[in-house]
């Protein structure tokens, strides 16, 4: 099964910390002109946002309305909790052009009725309704009732002997007595349930008239729930179009709040993307990384090909670039230098990086290769990361066959980020125009893979010339600058 683009990227474990952000699960994706989504985020961005509260997916609920249903007490509280939050917004007075937008939402005067008639927990006020108040007061005094008669039967005399214990259990919602066998020979009592160790729970007789109040009690409050069920949704049936159109509101504004709150709490900047095709980055620290060592690099022609070292981050690199760029697309947030750093618009974002090879799809390395490219081919206007460009063939055949791939596929307006140990395909396109190549993370002398046991091993390698059979320099006949490494043992690395 192929991997989506952000786990290509190792972004999943960025977009699972920043969902927890939202209100209701969504997509990252925004719909509409993200220049205008930009200006809120950073309007939103000068003000404490209060955090949303949870919500669920309303559109089941909203349909339900079209056709006259009755939405239970707390479905109907889903709508007023969403209701009292953008009241709560509306008096932050927040700034333009978030403000006016707010402001905008204009709630019906029976849509916002309808939330005076519920508590902050959800129930219906007691206040609103008197004889709710009356019933939870009856409710109160019958429940302590029967709590005083199953204590007074804990410490009778003639249950003494079949008494498990004196304590009160909870069994399916009734609180009850645990006995032994026989019991009824001293108490009249109705069996709950068995304990483990085989006892009784049993419900005494004498509170069976207390219990048959408490179910009336009961039922005359869901009466009133209902009624006031149905009341309620038949004002919301009338209204539904604007809960479709508050429902829309609120997701948007989850998608403002969710981005704010994120890249405050990790102290992340947004960059929005311009019209053109470069990608300049300062300061940039991929998200996935602990202790990230900030880059800086211009990709500015069509084709960067990117040279080093085992381990010393060629993939790391092309994955920032490409997380950059899409995190830009998405408008999410993350650490670099905002002033510096530019980002362009692709209407794709292509990553070839993982090994295509399957025995189930009968499938090798290079040919799965070839066919990822060959959708390329139905593209247009895209940035395209290849991790190791020549896996799977020999590297010299490669480089012909990949520097004609790429050069046409430059003509579709394609931006290229490869990475490749081999350095054929770079001086075969050597000083030609819409390439560069870019050598990365080594040091003056030679490259120290970022990993413990390849430090170990470098430094066991002498980086002086072999000796020759008579003791004196052999003459090499490697090129200015390359190295020659000879391990203790007097092995050629």
């Amino acid at each position: 099964m192929s991997r989506t683009l952000p786990e290509k990227l190792d972004l999943g474990d960025y977009l699972q910390s920043f969902s927890s952000f939202f209100a209701r699960p969504k997509p990252v994706a925004m719909e509409g002109d993200i220049h205008q989504h930009y200006r809120f985020v950073r309007a939103l961005g000068k003000v404490e946002i209060p955090e949303p509260p949870q919500m669920p997916e309303l559109e089941d609920r909203l349909m339900r309305l079209s056709k006259q249903a009755v939405l239970g007490l707390e479905e109907i509280f889903d709508f007023v909790k969403m209701l009292r939050y953008f009241n709560r917004l509306r008096a932050l007075e927040l700034p333009e052009p978030a403000g006016s937008w707010i402001a905008e939402i204009e709630v019906p005067e029976e849509v916002a009725e309808i939330g005076s008639y519920f508590t902050d927990e959800g129930e219906l006020n007691p206040e609103r309704e008197p004889e709710l108040l009356d019933i939870a007061e009856a409710l109160r005094r019958n429940r302590e009732a029967i709590r005083e008669t199953l204590y007074g039967m804990t410490r009778s005399e003639r249950l003494r002997d079949y008494l498990v214990d004196q304590q009160l259990h909870l069994q399916n919602g009734e609180e009850t007595l645990l006995v032994r066998g026989g019991f009824s020979s001293v108490l009249k009592a109705t069996v709950v349930g068995r304990s483990a160790g085989g006892f009784f729970y049993v419900l005494p007789e004498k509170v069976r008239s207390l219990k048959e109040r408490e179910s009336e009690l009961l039922s005359r409050r869901e009466a009133i729930h209902w009624r006031y069920a149905r009341e309620f949704s038949q004002v919301l049936h009338r209204w539904e179009r604007f809960l479709r159109y508050l429902d829309r509101q609120f997701d948007r504004f989850d998608h403002y709040q969710a981005r704010v709150r994120f890249a405050r709490s990790r102290d992340y900047e947004f960059v929005l993307p311009d019209k053109g095709r470069e990608v300049i980055l300062r300061d940039f620290a991929h998200p996935a990384l602990e202790n990230p060592v900030p880059i800086s690099i211009d990709v500015a022609k069509p084709i960067v090909l990117v040279t080093g070292v085992n381990a010393g981050g060629k993939t790391m690199l092309l994955k920032s670039i490409l997380s950059a760029v899409w995190m830009s697309k998405y408008l999410l947030p993350f650490r670099c230098k905002a002033s510096e750093t530019r980002i362009g618009h692709y209407r794709r974002i292509e990553a070839i990086i993982d090994d295509p090879q399957s025995v189930k799809n009968d499938i090798s390395t290079f040919a799965g290769r070839m066919l990822e490219f060959s959708k390329l081919f139905r593209e247009r206007d895209a940035l395209v990361g290849i991790d190791e460009i020549e896996l799977g063939t020999d590297a010299d055949e490669a480089a012909s066959l990949f520097r004609v791939l790429l050069e046409e596929l430059r003509r579709r307006e394609m931006t290229f980020v490869v990475t490749t140990h081999h350095k054929r395909l770079a001086s075969l396109m050597a000083g030609e125009e819409g390439w560069s190549w870019s050598p990365r993370f080594t040091t003056k002398s030679v490259a120290v893979p970022p990993i413990p046991f390849c430090k170990e091993a470098s430094a066991r390698v002498t980086l002086s010339r072999p000796p020759s059979a008579t003791g004196s320099p052999a003459t090499s006949s490697r090129k200015p600058g390359s190295i020659s490494g000879r391990t203790r043992s007097g092995s050629t690395n």
